[in-house]
């Protein structure tokens, strides 16, 4: 347990506490946009497998040496003692789900690489496929089925007391508020199939803007607003491609064009919830105007529903709109209200596979940054859904490789640095490795002096709050299962503050270091 006196802080396990663990300056903040790229090549790896149970739980300290953690009557761990958080993984965590039809806490449940299942709730069969996430709301009734593999769960009794969940309610702190705005503002875009034109061949700009004039010219994209474009129809990869082909567009274009359009057309199916509203949420009259002006698909069925045509970037872009189609005043004011009462878009729904008022299912495939619209290695976060009703506090990213050799893993995870999550009464974050494949050597500050700390295939580590730390080195058919407790999307750059390294210390020094230890080991 991580307590606070005077910005000391102490690691406790089993009523006992440590040695105090002095609370490290908070240094140059990271982007958002370095945090979030992934290294996700799991489509191009052939793994044979994963660890099928936890083989050493422990937390890693700064000042002493590790503290090995207890099982729990479930076969998991408390990885986070002030909510609770219990971590269930492998054999134990298929044996508890078989065992479970009601859920007691919040969940979210893991199913990596090698690993399926099936969710049963309310009738319905959902399937899970490897590298996805089930979110599941306290108190529901559902069952999850392990079809292969060996899933990780995590259980949280309650949130922090200072938390807020990422939402628009007016009751919201402004800076939740604000955040859910700036959202708004970028996924309009995304969930619209827009991009902006450096998506094209992000690394030879030149050459991406000679794209985008061909693609401009030949009539398969409009410009829309704020800089952004659009393909004029999303048609599957293969067809447009064909189409592409016909004007005149070469391999090498077809091919920066690809990715693009690929990620791009499938945020834009992810977010069709964000289209979504009740009928009654406006008098009727005014959903047929809506309708006949365009601003409403209108639908012969299913019609107790309204769907927006389009993903607004805010109320102003909305009340544009509707005063160019004669909907003023009062009238404007109630078409507003209901769509931000249905409004979705300040939501992260890149990879989501399903949704109801209890369960949300995302697969990591489909994740994307929603600040820079490039993939993300974090399956869930607290800007996401977790149901219709709420957003998850926890957050999960999945990490994976294959290296022969030991392979450092700023050289694969662009913004991979040595860094810190805070630990203060009026926030603090702390971090779970779950090494579920490979081994990967962590750099982790203890008595200002870096270590290098291998862990290895099956090892769980819990890094508490003020702990300068960094996966250095990885190695093997490699993933890493890496949760935060709590997630904090929401809160802005604040929770990743990088670290600098003691004088007399290099990156390339300890790089060496842990080559040589994930060796021998």
């Amino acid at each position: 347990m991580v307590c606070s006196v005077n910005n000391t802080f102490f690691t406790k396990t089993k009523g006992y506490c440590n040695t105090p663990v002095k609370a490290v300056p908070l240094c140059i903040q990271t982007e958002r946009k370095t945090a979030s790229i992934p290294l996700n090549f799991h489509s191009y790896i052939n793994f044979t497998g994963n660890a099928p149970e936890v083989k050493k739980a422990s937390i890693i300290t700064s000042t002493a040496s590790d503290i090995e953690l207890s099982k729990t009557k479930n076969g998991g761990y408390i990885v986070e003692p002030e909510t609770q958080t219990e971590l269930i993984y492998g054999k134990d965590a298929t044996a508890f789900l078989n065992k479970t039809n009601k859920f007691s806490c919040d969940t979210q449940i893991t199913f990596p690489i090698k690993a399926e299942g099936t969710l049963l709730i309310d009738g319905n069969e959902v399937s899970i496929n490897e590298n996805s996430t089930v979110i599941i709301n306290k108190g529901t009734e559902a069952k999850v089925n392990v079809k292969k593999g060996y899933p990780q769960i995590l259980m949280s009794q309650s949130d922090y007391a200072w938390y807020n969940k990422h939402s628009n309610s007016e009751q919201q702190p402004e800076n939740l508020k604000n955040k859910f705005k700036e959202l708004i503002y970028h996924n309009s875009h995304t969930y619209n199939g827009d991009f902006k034109p450096n998506m094209i061949s992000p690394k030879n700009q030149e050459k991406g803007i000679q794209i985008v004039n061909k693609l401009r010219d030949n009539g398969f994209i409009t410009d829309e607003r704020n800089g952004y474009c659009r393909f004029k129809n999303y048609t599957v990869w293969n067809y447009q491609k064909e189409q592409l082909a016909k004007k005149g567009f070469n391999e090498d274009e077809l091919n920066a064009i690809e990715h693009a359009y690929k990620q791009i057309r499938q945020s834009k199916m992810d977010a069709k919830l964000t289209l979504k509203g009740r009928a009654d949420s406006m008098p009727a009259d005014t959903v047929q105007k809506l309708k006949d002006n365009g601003i409403l698909y209108n639908n012969k069925t299913h019609t107790e529903y309204i769907y927006w045509k389009t993903n607004f970037d805010g109320e102003s872009h909305l009340r544009e709109v509707l005063n160019k189609n004669g909907i003023y005043d009062e009238e404007q004011n109630s078409v507003v209200n209901a769509w931000t009462k249905d409004n979705k878009i300040g939501y992260d729904l890149t990879g989501l596979k399903f949704i109801n008022d209890n369960v949300a299912v995302y697969c990591l495939d489909d994740k994307v940054n929603n600040w820079t619209m490039e993939k993300s290695c974090w399956v869930t976060n607290s800007t996401e859904l977790g149901s219709k009703k709420s957003a998850p506090s926890v957050g999960t990213s999945i990490v994976q490789a294959n290296k022969k050799e030991p392979t450092p893993m700023s050289k694969l995870r662009k913004g991979e640095c040595l860094h810190t999550h805070p630990g203060f009464a009026d926030k603090s974050q702390t971090e779970i490795y779950m090494i579920t494949s490979g081994s990967a050597a962590l750099t982790v500050v203890r008595d200002g002096i870096p270590k290098i700390k291998v862990l290895r295939e099956g090892e769980l580590a819990v890094i508490p709050p003020n702990t300068p730390h960094c996966v250095n080195s990885v190695m093997g058919e490699y993933e890493q299962i890496v949760s935060q407790i709590p997630s904090a999307f929401q809160y802005g750059f604040g929770f990743k503050q990088n670290y600098d390294l003691p004088y007399g210390y290099s990156q390339e020094a300890l790089e060496e270091q842990a080559k040589k230890e994930l060796m021998s080991a």
